[in-house]
């Protein structure tokens, strides 16, 4: 074999292992979101533009101590099915403080057909600077974001190929906002969910200009919120070690920013 073929086979070969890896590393922090505190949490219900063909729900998570909000929106792009599935476990977590907010199906069209684009579009291209958002669906959950205020932002995505390898696609990062911590979200993963033999998998945290036209930029413009954009990749990896990667972020920003607290006895290890 060449030394290619060598090392493309050591990849694959991890990527049945990278899942069951950092399900062990990683796992006392995100069984700490998943099971219930001393004090119950009180979870309420809301729907976005109901009675539209884009109605979709939206979770809200009050724990009992008083703490910042973080929202965290999937299925921004609906063939992203990570951000989909983990948001929906999401919203049956039990943070210790602070209220969790979780659209897990924001573009329900193309979420039903499989698709990246919805009505109108790519969904994540449809909040300029300079205007309102574009569309029925953008200004829908726009509205949803305005009630409830942000202080922490996570847009979770799937991307095709390696950040910095490949140059039509970002997978394996986290795009942040300059107060955002997310080269601490990505040294984390990094540490508890890539085997030393998947290099090409770590990931990489960039600070993003925040002037576009992307969800987590108008939420930062408008709230000032830590916000971050997760994507991971198909390239190389299953369905369920993506999930497990889009668990592990979620979990990890939620310890950041204080929802779980990192030595309660619970396993965090914020």
């Amino acid at each position: 074999m060449t030394r290619w073929e060598v090392l493309v086979a050591d990849i694959l070969a991890g990527t049945t292992v990278v899942g069951r890896e950092s399900a062990s590393a990683g796992a006392g922090l995100v069984a700490a979101a998943r099971r219930p505190g001393g004090e119950p949490v009180r979870t309420e219900t809301e729907t976005i533009l109901p009675g539209t063909r884009h109605e979709t729900p939206l979770y809200v998570v009050d724990a009992p101590k008083a703490g910042p909000t973080v929202m965290v929106t999937g299925g921004i792009h609906g063939d992203e099915p990570n951000g989909i599935e983990v948001a929906r476990e999401a919203a049956s977590w039990y943070p210790d403080a602070g209220r969790l907010v979780v659209i897990p199906e924001a573009n329900r069209v193309a979420i039903e057909n499989g698709r990246r684009d919805g009505v109108g579009g790519d969904l994540n291209r449809q909040f300029p600077p300079d205007r309102p958002p574009e569309t029925e669906l953008a200004r829908g959950l726009w509205t949803a974001i305005e009630r409830h205020a942000p202080d922490v932002f996570l847009d979770l995505h799937r991307s095709l190929g390696i950040y910095g390898v490949h140059p039509r696609y970002v997978g394996q990062a986290i795009f942040h906002s300059p107060s955002a911590r997310g080269e601490e979200l990505a040294a984390y993963l990094n540490e508890v969910a890539i085997p030393w033999y998947m290099p090409f998998h770590r990931f990489t945290a960039a600070t993003s200009m925040m002037g576009g036209p992307l969800l987590f930029h108008a939420v930062d413009r408008e709230f000032g919120a830590d916000a971050y954009l997760f994507e991971t990749t198909a390239f190389l990896l299953d369905q369920e070690t993506k999930n497990e990667l889009t668990r592990h972020a979620v979990a990890k920003v939620l310890s950041l920013h204080g929802l779980l607290e990192a030595a309660d006895g619970r396993g965090g290890v914020g």
